[in-house]
């Protein structure tokens, strides 16, 4: 059995104040896919100062929303204890969720909520 490519995304936060955060996605380098759909998931990052290739771990993924048909939402975010935070897309081509085939997947650079944003 073969091994389907999955697209990497590049998402983009901005935190807009109020707890709200603006993320957008879209497929790196030259790929072209079209998604269907996307679950957003905002993931807490620890600190791992002593490594400089990898300078968080992730913590448990955290769902946020499925957007329908966009490549942009505006979010709330939940109640947080203040840190560091990245936020995570997994996108679809297909609309159907019996699919269930991921067809992209990126991560956010780290971002800061809270008294040391």
């Amino acid at each position: 059995m073969r091994e389907r490519a999955v697209a990497t995304l590049r998402v983009t936060v901005a935190v807009t104040g109020g707890g709200m955060v603006e993320v957008t996605w879209s497929p790196a380098g030259d790929a072209r896919v079209k998604f269907e759909y996307a679950r957003i998931f905002l993931v807490p990052l620890d600190p791992a100062p002593s490594d400089p290739v990898t300078p968080y771990s992730a913590g448990p993924r955290r769902y946020l929303e499925l957007v329908d048909g966009r490549s942009a939402a505006v979010l709330r975010l939940p109640a947080l204890p203040d840190g560091d935070y990245a936020v995570e897309v997994d996108a679809y081509g297909s609309a159907s969720w019996g699919d269930g085939r991921l067809d992209g997947r990126g991560r956010s650079a780290a971002f800061t909520l809270g008294a040391r944003g």
